[in-house]
C-alpha cells in the first residue's frame, strides 16, 4: 500500500468527520497547528468508521513483523558487543 502524497492535508482545526486524523506535521512547527493526513478513512464491513485511511490504519493495525514483511528490509543494525575489562 503507497503511502499518502500529503495533498489532501487539513489543519486540525478544519477537520471534518471521514478523514483520515493521523498527524503528519506542524505548520511552521507550532505543536498547536498540527496537520492531519485528511485521506478518506477506512470502513470495515459491518463495522463503524475508522480514524485512519487504510494506509494509517495499516500501520495501526499490524504488528511490527508484519509490516517488516511487507516493506523493504533496512539493512540489518549491528549488535551491541559486551566488553569486559580487567581491573
Amino acid at each position: 500500500m503507497k503511502e499518502p502524497d500529503g495533498v489532501k492535508k487539513v489543519l486540525l482545526i478544519d477537520h471534518i468527520e471521514g478523514q483520515c486524523r493521523c498527524i503528519i506535521g506542524f505548520k511552521d512547527g507550532d505543536a498547536r497547528a498540527a496537520y492531519m493526513c485528511g485521506e478518506p478513512v477506512y470502513q470495515r464491513r459491518g463495522k463503524t468508521l475508522s480514524s485512519w485511511c487504510a494506509y494509517h490504519y495499516r500501520q495501526m493495525h499490524t504488528t511490527a513483523a508484519q509490516q517488516n514483511s511487507v516493506s523493504v528490509q533496512s539493512p540489518e543494525i549491528p549488535q551491541a558487543i559486551s566488553i569486559v575489562r580487567n581491573p
